[in-house]
């Protein structure tokens, strides 16, 4: 008897709990979106992020203000040291970074990867390693990355002025503009000139036969003019 009111108890709470269901989808129906049906497409297009093309560094480190870069490298100074013959900490003295060789600060720990980094320090290398340091060098110990290139180009104004003689800023290039196709002036239109038509040749009269010459008329002999009679002969007596 027990275990049949146990197991009635059970059946009608999960029938009540089922119907409860019900009933809750009948008065609030679940609302399905149009992506979660198969086949079925958003109605609202997806555009690409627009990213701006990212300028050269010589002419971020021309625009950047070193004061700025100051006040953000305060945040390196959890790990470095700025001043002059400052110690090492987490990571080396950044005293007179610009233009130093990689991995060659002395009495420092450097990771495999900048000790056989090779080159300088140049202003196109510390930009792209403070916006990503392990993407940049592999296995580096630094952690702290600065993905703003206003902000990276300010840090590195300003670190470049811890030196005895600051290294001179990166040229800007000058950009040629390709010189713009000269644009014809419209000419007015001018009025449909008509073509002077060539003169027709105008037909000539036909000429009027000439006349038939008459004949000439036979001209009359001409009358011998009779002749002086001869004398006659005296007659001898």
């Amino acid at each position: 008897m027990e275990f049949n009111k146990i197991a009635g108890a059970v059946i009608g709470t999960l029938l009540l709990v089922m119907v409860i269901g019900k009933v809750g989808n009948t008065l609030v129906p679940v609302y399905h979106p149009p992506h979660d049906k198969p086949g079925a497409e958003s109605s609202q297009p997806t555009t690409p992020e627009s990213k701006e093309p990212e300028k050269p560094v010589a002419e971020l480190l021309a625009a950047a203000d070193a004061k700025a870069g100051e006040s953000r490298a305060k945040a390196c100074t959890s790990c470095h040291t700025l001043a002059k013959g400052g110690a090492n900490g987490v990571g080396p003295n950044l005293y007179d970074i610009v233009g130093r060789k990689k991995g060659s600060h002395a009495g420092y720990s450097y990771s495999d990867g900048l000790k056989n980094a090779g080159g300088e320090w140049g202003y196109e290398d510390l930009y792209k390693y403070i916006g990503n340091p392990a993407g940049t060098v592999p296995g580096s110990k630094m952690a702290f990355r600065m993905p703003s290139a206003e902000q990276r180009a300010q840090v590195i104004a300003y670190l470049r002025t811890l030196s005895d003689a600051p290294k001179p800023l990166p040229v800007v290039e000058k950009k040629t503009e390709a010189p713009k196709p000269e644009e014809k002036k419209a000419e007015p239109a001018k009025p449909d000139e008509k073509k002077p038509e060539p003169a027709k040749a105008e037909p000539k009269p036909a000429e009027a036969p000439k006349p038939a010459e008459a004949p000439k008329a036979a001209e009359p002999p001409k009358a011998e003019e009779p002749k002086p009679a001869a004398p006659a002969e005296e007659k001898k007596n």
